[in-house]
């Protein structure tokens, strides 16, 4: 409940008198659906990011599927011929759906455009922050654009500053996003200083956040700045961003992106899906314990491989791709202080955590020159 998005959902329905179910085991939501029947449903990218991934690994199998799939997505807006293929998805989330609210992370333009279209429903995204009291921006209705975060919502106004030692430039309508207003927090308990780094004396909260004017008034986020670090020939990494890429991989549960200023690539800590690496490659290796799998170079090679698959496809730079990899078995969580109550990655301890082995990722061949492309289907 530390989770503003969270409490902004639930003071809402409760204003509006809207029956709110909980499910006690986040893994089994898709069981509830069925029998709740939501109306309205908020979510995170997460949840489906998993569901789309899962769908669009079972159409693979078929040219048949791949082919009605492809030519129900291919129009703007929901017709007659994608109600009838995306039936099935409809029924998963209940049937009974006319509206759905994403926020707290980003997602992508592909998985929104999928449910769109296949549950012929608005689906607004939204962002904001803790310290906004969750308030920002949010997509409108009507809006089938994807890849912004829409307007400002009414209680706040927002404004773009220059972002020094980059190219961000207000002038240029880019830069960090500063929002101001009555939903704007007071400050950081017992912490003056961190708090008048973060608002400053016109009462803007400076979110460490990049953004960009679209040109029809809405906001699309592109960067970040607290974590934004500089390689070796000048240019800025936004992990973040990367990372929003990457762990879209079947492969991996989480992922954490990194870098030296000494160096001229990024590398990655790695916690590999166990469910999937379980069932695509544990099957063929025998009996081995998963900590073991992560220590296999073969599988590491393959999860590697599918990163830079998918630096292409987001179409990364260089610099951007991952040049090698650490395989790690404990996932980051609230225990190991490695995750925010959030769900954010606390950054700064996972740095310090793997340290020495983001260093040693550095001291192979791999990050000079590209490993040879690897065929998936025939490691598997």
């Amino acid at each position: 409940m530390a989770h503003l998005y969270e409490r902004l959902v639930l003071i809402s329905n409760f204003l509006h008198g809207t029956q709110v179910v909980y499910c006690p085991v986040p893994e089994k939501v898709f069981e509830y659906y069925p029998y709740v029947q939501p109306t309205n449903i908020p979510t995170v990218p997460r949840v489906l990011n998993k569901v789309y991934d899962t769908i669009m690994t079972e159409v693979g199998k078929s040219k048949v599927k791949r082919f009605l799939i492809s030519q129900a997505l291919h129009n703007e807006q929901p017709t007659l011929f994608s109600r009838i293929i995306f039936r099935r998805v409809r029924n998963l989330f209940g049937g009974k759906t006319f509206a759905m609210l994403t926020g707290s992370a980003p997602i992508t333009p592909e998985v929104l455009h999928f449910f769109r279209i296949a549950l012929d429903i608005p689906i607004v995204e939204g962002y904001g922050q803790t310290e906004s009291t969750a308030a920002g921006t949010s997509t409108h209705v009507a809006d089938m654009s994807c890849g912004t975060v829409g307007s400002p919502v009414s209680s706040v106004e927002i404004k773009l500053i220059d972002v020094p030692g980059t190219n961000y430039r207000a002038n240029n309508n880019q830069g960090e996003i500063c929002i101001r207003g009555p939903t704007i927090f007071k400050g950081y308990y017992g912490d003056e200083k961190k708090t008048r780094e973060t608002i400053d004396e016109g009462g803007w909260l400076h979110t460490g956040d990049v953004g960009e004017w679209t040109n029809n008034g809405a906001l699309r986020i592109i960067d970040r700045t607290k974590h934004i670090f500089k390689l070796t020939q000048g240019e800025y990494i936004a992990p973040e961003r990367l990372e929003d890429g990457y762990v879209r991989s079947r492969w991996v549960e989480q992922l954490f992106v990194d870098g030296i200023s000494t160096e001229s690539t990024v590398v990655a800590i790695v916690i590999p899906d166990k469910e999937y690496v379980g069932k695509k490659y544990a099957s063929k290796e025998g009996n081995r314990s998963f900590e073991d799998l992560c220590k296999d170079e073969k599988l590491k090679e393959i999860i590697l491989a599918d990163l830079k698959r998918i630096a292409k496809e987001y179409k990364y730079k260089y610099y951007e791709t991952v040049s090698n990899i650490y395989l790690h078995p404990e996932p980051m969580s609230q225990e190991n202080g490695l995750i925010t109550s959030t769900l954010k990655t606390r950054r700064t301890a996972v740095r310090q955590y793997f340290q020495s082995i983001i260093q040693s990722l550095y001291q192979t061949p791999d990050h000079i020159q590209p490993s040879s492309t690897v065929d998936l289907q025939s490691k598997l």
